[in-house]
């Protein structure tokens, strides 16, 4: 893949590659993956949607939609709700009150149903950079949902390799695809994450960590 594509395209392709591939031949390829270079640090001169200067690192919010996208959410959201009142009410429908029962038990299916989608989107990912340990947080609805440390070493490695993660998206095939994460090493450790992200997503939360320890060139914080 040519290193003047956007990582994130590089990473589209590096996954489409490996949808079409047996487990003998891609597991080798993707877990090495694709490594950051400092021709992909150029990419931060343009903030992503979402994305927050922090005076010790950064932060990449999810719910950078767009207004009609959220209104589209909205309306799924509102009709999901519906259904899920007439399904209840179906329940009920041969008894003295049913009006009352579905009233009573359909907020149980609803709440799901407005949950679930907005947890997707009301995330966001924390990068707290020190001299000693990279911190990576992961924030469901502003609250501390997971955490990784990464003590650092003399060597700072940065990529988005296969880890065995898989993700239910469209692929080729359809089901499960695998998925590249944020891998991040030093010393011999590693931390793994961001598996859930979009490509875009992935791929700025790796570079902006190369750029903290490998990058020469100061860029732009355009937040």
């Amino acid at each position: 893949m040519s290193d003047a594509k956007p990582l994130a395209e590089q990473l589209i392709e590096c996954e489409q590659w490996c949808a079409t591939r047996s487990d003998k031949e891609y597991v080798p390829v993707a877990e090495k993956g694709l490594r950051i270079l400092p021709s992909h640090h150029a990419e931060l001169a343009k903030a992503l949607p979402g994305q927050e200067p922090r005076s010790d690192g950064w932060l990449l919010r999810s719910d950078v939609i767009g207004i009609w996208n959220w209104i589209l959410l909205g309306g799924f959201m509102l009709g999901g709700v519906a259904m899920c009142y007439v399904m209840t009410f179906d329940l009920f429908a041969r008894t003295d009150h049913p009006f009352l029962y579905a009233s009573l038990l359909f907020p149980l299916p609803s709440a799901a149903v407005v949950y679930f989608p907005l947890r997707m989107i009301k995330r966001s990912h924390e990068l707290v950079f020190a001299d000693d340990a990279l911190l990576v947080r992961r924030l469901v609805f502003g609250r501390l949902n997971l955490e990784w440390r990464l003590p650092i070493a003399a060597e700072v490695r940065v990529g988005l390799a296969y880890r065995g993660q898989l993700a239910r998206r469209a692929s080729k095939h359809g089901g499960f695809s695998r998925q590249l994460s944020v891998v991040v090493s030093s010393g011999g450790e590693e931390i793994v994450f961001g598996t859930d992200l979009d490509h875009a997503e992935r791929a700025r939360l790796a570079i902006l960590i190369d750029h903290y320890y490998n990058g020469a060139e100061e860029i732009p914080r355009a937040g």
